[in-house]
């Protein structure tokens, strides 16, 4: 069966860049969810999201109050032992909160949650859930802070800049995935003790907290709409939009397992919908194992390509993969984009397992960073887009799964425009020459991207052999001029089917 890398998880995983991540975001977010108390370490921080997201016009001190009587009620969660799951903690936990509120008669009326108590339970956590109203479009849901008042509270410590943080944002955003919560609020934490190192403060968080601002309206509204068709219609429906997405996202994979990814997503999505953040987080590390597992199979199967081809040949497969894959691009970005990635295998596959997977996503983060700075500047393509925008975390998957941009028209080239055969490559270095061959097979992939890799390479071994040929002729120019149109007729063969 295809590894199979379904998108839609990105609404689990998606980040911007945020520098508390250690040096490979995925090797450091997998040591950080292994963890055996990482339910116990993030408790208190999950139950605030649930308390704010459903108690919405709560303060600050009132939601921490709750908090403490949640935490204090529900056993299952404080010492979880081996044989007892995980999900017995995230029912308690939710069950312990609606009858907790429903008790507090007071509360509940403020919160006009009179009617939804006086219901079933599974009836009673519905009827919560369409109370909630999502601020997404309020302009003042997330203001960048005044940097001296911030950096006290932050110093004093007084209250947790992290936590009044996670408390801002569940309960402006009561359909904002936990998972996603807790890692912006790592991230905003971060940036908030960084810049209040900073002789300019102001500037620091603008340029620091402002992606992170636009990135929690974003997600929230993605979030919130998955949430929408569940609540408003039904989950056979949910099921079948996940279906269609992920069968147009992996074609080539088998439908019966399309299927049951579809049933598993659909149900983790209901699952944080209902506002049980336990049971999502959990989920969302169950599937991020999951994801992690195939990238260092994906890792293993770049360096065993490369071990089979050599730098050379492992270098110029890339060019061919990328020249289909963003053909806009000029064949002398695309051979300087290739020759990072190559460089990042030559550095890191004989590394040990843990550290080539760390490595190599490391390096891809550069390497594709400025593909993505590039793309800013001076639009790609679509699928050059989605990658760079949708999941920073996947980004390098989400560039390997992307095929030939069918959208490309190749302006019109013959042989003789695309094969240089003049007496000045004879005065090039090796590197200068290694550069102008692989030009030629980035301007070759563009005008038949169809074509196989051992056409592309024939051509090119001609092209070296006869400029080693002629450069070793007493007369160079003339040389080329012979035994050139032999080239030349042979590269035309390839287009001409075009």
């Amino acid at each position: 069966m295809k590894i199979f890398r379904p998108i839609c998880f990105l609404v689990f995983f998606s980040y911007v860049q945020c520098q508390t991540l250690q040096r490979s975001l995925l090797a450091a977010a997998l040591r950080h969810i292994n963890s055996q108390n990482y339910l116990q370490e993030n408790l208190r921080d999950i139950t605030s999201i649930m308390v704010a997201q459903f108690l919405q016009k709560l303060t600050y001190e009132e939601v921490q109050t709750i908090v403490e009587e949640l935490v204090d009620l529900t056993d299952k969660c404080k010492i979880l032992k081996p044989h007892e799951s995980p999900s017995e903690c995230a029912h308690q936990l939710m069950t312990t909160f609606l009858e907790h509120i429903c008790n507090n008669q007071g509360k509940a009326e403020r919160q006009e949650f009179s009617d939804c108590c006086n219901i079933n339970n599974k009836a009673r956590l519905k009827c919560f859930l369409l109370y909630k109203k999502d601020d997404a479009d309020d302009s003042d849901a997330f203001q960048i802070p005044n940097p001296e008042q911030i950096c006290e509270m932050d110093k004093e410590n007084q209250v947790s800049v992290k936590e009044r943080y996670i408390y801002e944002m569940s309960r402006k955003y009561p359909f904002l995935y936990g998972p996603t919560i807790l890692t912006m609020s790592a991230c905003y934490e971060t940036a908030i003790q960084s810049c209040c190192q900073e002789e300019n403060k102001t500037e620091c968080f603008q340029m620091k907290l402002e992606p992170i601002r636009k990135y929690i309206r974003e997600i929230s509204w993605r979030h919130h709409h998955l949430c929408e068709i569940g609540i408003k219609f039904n989950h056979k429906v949910a099921k079948a939009v996940e279906l269609v997405l992920l069968t147009k996202k992996q074609p080539k994979t088998n439908f019966s397992e399309i299927a049951r990814l579809a049933v598993y997503i659909k149900n983790l999505h209901q699952t944080c919908c209902e506002g049980d953040v336990v049971a999502c987080v959990l989920g969302r590390k169950e599937m991020f194992q999951r994801v992690i597992r195939e990238s260092h199979e994906r890792v293993k199967n770049d360096c065993d390509l490369h071990e089979k081809l050599g730098d050379a040949y492992f270098h110029d497969r890339l060019i061919i993969l990328y020249t289909k894959k963003a053909p806009q691009l000029s064949a002398q970005e695309l051979v300087m984009f290739t020759k990072n990635m190559a460089a990042a295998a030559t550095k890191c596959c004989p590394l040990r397992d843990e550290q080539q997977f760390a490595c190599m996503e490391d390096l891809a983060k550069l390497t594709l960073g400025a593909l993505c700075r590039r793309h800013e500047a001076e639009p790609i393509n679509a699928g050059v887009g989605h990658c760079c925008d949708d999941s920073y975390a996947f980004r390098k998957p989400c560039f390997d799964d992307l095929q030939v941009d069918g959208t490309y028209i190749s302006p019109p080239l013959s042989c003789d425009q695309v094969i240089s055969l003049k007496e000045n490559l004879c005065k090039a270095q090796e590197e200068e020459f290694q550069t102008e061959k692989q030009k030629l097979l980035s301007n070759l992939v563009k005008q038949k991207p169809y074509a196989t890799e051992m056409q592309f390479q024939s051509i090119i071994a001609d092209f070296a052999h006869l400029v080693e040929k002629c450069c070793q002729a007493e007369t160079s120019e003339m040389c080329f001029r012979e035994e050139g149109s032999k080239l030349i007729e042979k590269c035309q063969s390839l287009l001409g089917g075009k």
